[in-house]
This record gives structure tokens, sequence and C-alpha cells, in this order.
């Protein structure tokens, strides 16, 4: 599953990826009930083994070999982040959840909390989970420590062997004389 966080940015992955060849569907609130029915049986039978969507596909979803679960920009919250990445391998077998984020992302994420949220209290609110998921995408820490605390879990070990800072697969750079010019 390859989540992305607008319509737009959905048919223009399936599009990219079905000329590359894969078998990929797609599915998102603009498309008929018809259309958005048809492809997720279409991914649920395995007739598709890709389907980009937005945060509209998964409700009820309980597909248990999904080896990957794409976020193709950050989830607007880690609440959102959780329950998406959680479709993976839930069958029990290795699976991956792989997070790419920009600073456009967090401007999208803005904009569309605003756009949706009438109440001025409600958006202070996402926006602060918002923050929490920015906070997330930057930190250096355990990322299973992060969310399990972040859900009032006290993960005692300080790394998990698995998230991509504990295993040091990650490339860090310091920027500060770059930025500073």
């Amino acid at each position: 599953i390859i989540y992305a966080a607008t319509r737009k940015e959905v048919d223009s992955l399936q599009e990219k990826l079905c000329k590359l060849g894969y078998s990929v569907g797609k599915y998102h609130a603009g498309m008929s009930d018809k259309d958005r029915s048809k492809n997720q049986d279409s991914f649920l039978f395995d007739e598709t083994k890709i389907i980009v969507a937005t945060n509209a596909f998964g409700m009820g979803i309980d597909k248990s070999n999904v080896r990957f679960v794409i976020h193709y920009n950050m989830p607007k919250n880690i609440e959102s982040y959780y329950q998406e990445a959680g479709r993976a391998g839930r069958d029990g077998e290795k699976s991956e959840c792989i997070l790419l984020f920009s600073g456009q992302d967090i401007q999208i994420q803005k904009f569309l909390i605003k756009l949706s949220i009438p109440s001025l209290d409600r958006q202070r609110i996402e926006m602060k989970k918002l923050n929490d998921m920015i906070n997330y995408c930057m930190t250096t820490t355990c990322l299973r420590k992060y969310i399990l605390n972040y859900f009032g879990e006290d993960y005692k070990a300080d790394n998990c062997d698995n998230c991509i800072n504990c295993t040091g697969n990650v490339e860090t750079v310091d920027i500060t004389l770059d930025a500073q010019k």
C-alpha cells in the first residue's frame, strides 16, 4: 500500500507506476463508489499487487499479506500513521513501513487542516498533532520508543534493533554551515 496525501498525488503515482509496468490500482474519495469498490476488491484478492491511496483507504481492510506500507507523504498525525503502518505484516511475516517526507508535506498538511476544520480550537489541536508527527519524522532516537511513548506506554529499551534509527541504516549530514550561508 502506498499512501499519498492528495487525490492528485494518488492519480499521478498510480499512472507513473502503471507506465513502469507494475500492477497498480488506486483509491480515493474522488472516484466513483463502483471504481473504489472494484479497485479495493482487486487488491484484496491479489489481482492488483499495489494500491496507491489516500488515507480514505484501509478502514476495515484486513489483508494479512501486505509486506510494504509506504507513506509517500507525511501523514497528518501519529494516530493516522500508526493505523496505516499497522496494515503491514498482519500475518506475522516480516514487513516494512517506509515513511518519505519533505518540507512541502508540512505545508500541505497545514493547508488541509485549515481547509477542512472550521473551528480554530480544533485546528490548534490538529496542528499540535501535526507537530508531533514532524518531530517523529525528525527524531534520531528509536522510532518504536517514540510511538509507544506518544501513546503513553513506557518502552524501557533505548534500541529496538528494528527501526532505521536503531539499525544504523540512516545517513546524517550536518548542514549547519550550508544553512547559515
